[in-house]
């Protein structure tokens, strides 16, 4: 079966969840601000107040100081709101929602890898957290940064400062190639963009002659040489609205296509797929269901909290992130 002829899967909506659009109305009476990734299943998206990527979310989450946020995506996610809106209720669909590469790097291990650096190096080196981490991590971290924002936010430490960059190596890996800055990477990666095969990315390419690929910078380097342009999300969807009756082929988590497709209909996308399945779909992002959002909306839990000195350093580091200026590119 061809992969243009494979349907994103879509969670069953039980009988007696609203539909999205009443789920959202309902929530905006209450004062609750739904914010969803666009990793989520399409139904959380469409139930959304906003959906994007991390720095998206994280401008939103600062930007609406709203009293409650249910934030469909992951646990660092939801952490990101309650540290800018340390006010707010902030509740999430599943705990148990949590990220591979926020388990790579405990905030212990990184303190004790950090005070090895500076031994070695006579000095401490400037610690850049890619904002897929802990709370507890984004507190030992000088600045934060996104898939979308990494390159201006390395391009803005002055030269000659050594930087760490935590925890996604692969991400690490391209911002050190963009950048020719030298790099000290920590070994993370995402469990989704490991997946990706550079020989079924060529497959691909070889059966739809003219497609544009667009790799996530999480890709293994082999991937990211096989793709025409390496963008996050929110580049991703810059590109798709700027052409006309292309066909792309995406190396990214697979409801990104629902979001493409909604907002730039006029192209064909094609998902690279994964090592077992023609879809690869996180399967932290897929435990937030429809049925969960509705409980949770309701019961305003299970709700996220952050330790207030924990809050406070990791917001500096975030403060820092959002004051960087995007290039023009």
């Amino acid at each position: 079966m061809s992969p243009t002829a494979i349907p994103i899967p879509v969670l069953p909506q039980a009988q007696d969840v609203p539909e999205p659009a009443e789920i959202r109305r309902w929530a905006s009476e209450r004062g609750i601000l739904i914010l969803a990734h666009s990793y989520q299943d399409g139904f959380l998206q469409e139930a959304a107040h906003f959906v994007g990527d991390s720095l998206e979310l994280a401008r939103a989450a600062a930007r609406e100081q709203a009293h409650a946020i249910c934030f469909c995506g992951v646990h660092f996610m939801a952490e990101t709101a309650k540290i800018l809106n340390p006010a707010a209720e902030v509740f999430v669909p599943d705990l148990e929602a949590g990220c591979s590469l926020a388990d790579s790097c405990r905030a212990e291990d990184l303190a004790r890898y950090q005070d090895f650096l500076a031994g070695k190096l006579g000095r401490r080196p400037v610690t850049v957290a890619y904002i897929n981490c802990t709370a507890g991590v984004k507190a030992l971290s000088d600045v934060i940064c996104t898939s979308g924002n990494a390159r201006e936010v390395v391009d803005s430490i002055p030269a000659g400062e050594p930087v760490l960059f935590v925890p996604d190596q692969h991400l690490g890996a391209w911002v050190a190639e963009v950048t020719g800055r030298e790099l000290i990477l920590w070994n993370g990666s995402c469990i989704v963009h490991e997946l990706f095969s550079v020989d079924t990315v060529r497959r691909l390419q070889e059966q739809h002659p003219g497609a544009v690929t667009l790799a996530h910078p999480e890709c293994p380097k082999a991937v990211r040489e096989a793709a025409d342009q390496v963008l996050g999300t929110a580049g991703m969807l810059r590109v798709a609205r700027e052409a006309q009756d292309q066909t792309f082929i995406v190396a990214t988590e697979s409801n990104m296509l629902y979001r493409l497709n909604k907002e730039a209909p006029q192209n064909m996308y094609i998902p690279a797929p994964g090592a077992s399945c023609a879809c690869n779909l996180c399967p932290h992002m897929q435990k937030n269901t429809p049925e969960k959002l509705w409980r949770a909306l309701q019961a305003r839990q299970p709700q996220i909290e952050v330790a207030p000195e924990v809050a406070a350093r990791a917001r500096r580091a975030l403060e820092r992130m959002l004051a960087v200026r995007p290039a023009a590119r």
